[in-house]
């Protein structure tokens, strides 16, 4: 029967160490990034080339100027130390409307009651984003202009749109920079502490009762939780320490190269498993401890009075 078998206890044993490894890696990248400021860097150069201005020497330069886009600036622009990381596609879409003439037309011709602004606001694009330097963008919101004929509503969901079209992969790098990043610091982790997955997996089918002594949290499971529980009831971990003397006049505990070959494919396990994400392995892990304390529900009966 599957219920509180080994195969059971392998696997909340393996997830747990899935899970606290995760945790901890995930600190680690989100530390990096904010320290390198990667997500605002990654946004600016992503914003640069959705509207054809790598520089910031114009189109870019503008927006990043307006306060829709980055409110927490000083409409210095490109020396502003704080840099948004997150732009919302309505604020995005008011502020192009702004800088390119197009939101002064559109109160005018509300003003006026004037029946078509399509003239008006392609006269507005042709001046603030002339054709002769930057034509794929002219044409672009020449074309919405046209298909939405000068419809403010209209005209907004449309640049919305097409700034969340760029903005998915602008997002789609940074993920694989994160995954990449995720990977390395897993991977030295998973060397520091020794948690070899196959290693873990082996203890737990030999010794299946390691597994009853962890626990899942209700809802929530903090790094110091999952560490803690890892390095007191799975086997991970060096020998009297990573690198130390086991004794007071005892030789230093040296790893050698076959114990690196021998857990090298553990470790490159647990290091790929982080790539779920910790929500995915609490999830199972929550699943996995519920299966193992309840066992098998009762059989229905078929018939009810």
């Amino acid at each position: 029967m599957l219920f509180n078998s080994s195969i059971l206890d392998v696997t909340v044993g393996l997830v747990f160490s899935f899970l606290a490894l995760s945790l901890a890696t995930g600190m680690i990248v989100e530390a990096i990034s904010s320290l390198l400021k990667l997500r605002a860097s990654t946004l600016r150069q992503g914003v640069g080339q959705l509207v054809n201005d790598p520089g910031f020497t114009a189109l870019a330069k503008d927006l990043y100027e307006h306060a829709a886009v980055n409110p927490r600036g000083s409409g210095a622009g490109r020396n502003d130390a704080d840099q948004p990381a997150y732009i919302e596609a309505q604020q995005f879409a008011n502020a192009l409307l702004d800088v390119t003439g197009m939101s002064p037309v559109l109160a005018s011709t509300e003003a006026t009651d004037t029946t078509s602004p399509v003239g008006a606001l392609k006269a507005a694009v042709d001046a603030n984003v002339p054709p002769a330097t930057n034509a794929q963008i002219n044409q672009l919101l020449t074309g919405i202009i046209n298909r939405t004929l000068g419809n403010p509503a209209e005209l907004k969901r449309e640049i919305a749109a097409w700034f969340d079209n760029g903005m998915d992969r602008v997002s789609g790098g940074y993920k694989r920079w994160s995954q990449i990043t995720s990977v390395i610091v897993a991977l030295v982790l998973a060397a520091a502490l020794n948690v070899d997955a196959l290693r873990i997996g082996r203890t737990l089918w030999d010794q299946p009762a390691i597994a009853d002594h962890l626990k899942a949290s209700g809802s929530t499971l903090s790094l110091d939780d999952a560490l803690t529980e890892m390095n007191t009831n799975l086997p991970v971990g060096w020998p009297q320490g990573f690198l130390m003397k086991a004794g007071a006049t005892a030789d230093p505990v040296h790893i050698t190269r076959q114990d690196g070959l021998r857990s090298a494919p553990g470790w490159m396990l647990s290091a790929l498993a982080t790539l779920f994400g910790a929500p995915f392995w609490f999830d199972i892990l929550q699943r996995a401890v519920r299966l193992k304390g309840t066992g098998p529900a009762p059989a229905a009966d078929e018939k009810k009075i």
